[in-house]
């Protein structure tokens, strides 16, 4: 791994203070974390679905806040690739593309594995003590098929793996895969609501892998991490792929609003 001389991980505060004014420009002021947090958890649980117009007339009178916080906080949006903008259209949910489903999986692959290795050399003990608590927090909400739970106790793990990385930048853009990777577990999850017995076996295995994980890291193995991350990502990949190959809206050309910005 490559160092730089003279520079103590311990002692990285400036890195620390660069991490503690926000990252790619977090919303500071109170109000527009507050419209940043709830949009943000609304467009991940898909509560409000891909695609969708996000006025910011309608917004500000939900939120109560003037039209600068709200668009503050859609520009972080926009950052964490959650929301695109149209010069004609103003602002709308990015759309889940299933085109890209294959190119997400690869960056996935590639950043996991890193953040993993990282994970195993730098974390501090309290991240393993978290990590246990998700991972139980997520096999309880499996048992009583508490699937919105289950995808929120899955993306606060890894989220939780990114930190313990100790690099910001990596975790960062770890980050903004997961947000797409997200979206799509509540989709599947919206099917594996009608099906829970068939489920049952996937999500222990999530579980089990998650505890091996959380070994590895304490055992600071990074080789073996790297080879669980592709067997990980590759267990997803394959129950995505099943859900989709199941819906046959998916099996037709998807229609995409983007395509004519100059109308």
């Amino acid at each position: 791994m490559t160092k730089l001389k003279g520079i103590d991980k311990d002692k990285s505060t400036d890195l620390d203070e660069i991490d503690k004014r926000g990252k790619r420009g977090r919303p500071r002021g109170k109000a527009t974390q507050t419209v940043y947090e709830a949009l943000r958890s609304e467009i991940l649980t898909l509560e409000v679905k891909p695609g969708e117009y996000l006025d910011e007339t309608l917004l500000e009178k939900r939120f109560g806040v003037s039209r600068t916080p709200i668009r503050e906080a859609l520009i972080r949006l926009q950052s964490d690739r959650l929301v695109r903008f149209s010069a004609n259209r103003g602002h709308f949910v990015e759309v889940v593309s299933i085109e890209q489903v294959p190119r997400i999986f690869e960056a996935m692959d590639l950043y996991q594995a890193a953040v993993f290795r990282l994970a195993a050399r730098w974390h501090e003990p309290e991240a393993l003590v978290d990590l246990r608590e998700i991972n139980e927090a997520y096999r309880k909400a499996a048992e009583t098929g508490d699937y919105k739970t289950m995808a929120e106790m899955n993306h606060q793990f890894h989220l939780r793996i990114g930190k313990a990385s100790g690099n910001v930048f990596l975790a960062e853009a770890y980050e903004t895969l997961l947000n797409c990777s997200i979206r799509l577990s509540y989709l599947m999850f919206q099917k594996a609501s009608t099906q829970p017995t068939a489920q049952v076996e996937y999500y222990l295995r999530v579980y089990h892998e998650h505890n091996e994980m959380i070994e590895l890291i304490a055992a600071g193995d990074g080789d073996r991490l790297e080879e669980i991350s592709i067997k990980h990502t590759q267990l997803f990949c394959d129950r995505i792929s099943a859900f989709i190959n199941s819906r046959s809206e998916f099996r037709t050309e998807p229609t995409n609003f983007f395509d004519h910005e100059g109308d």
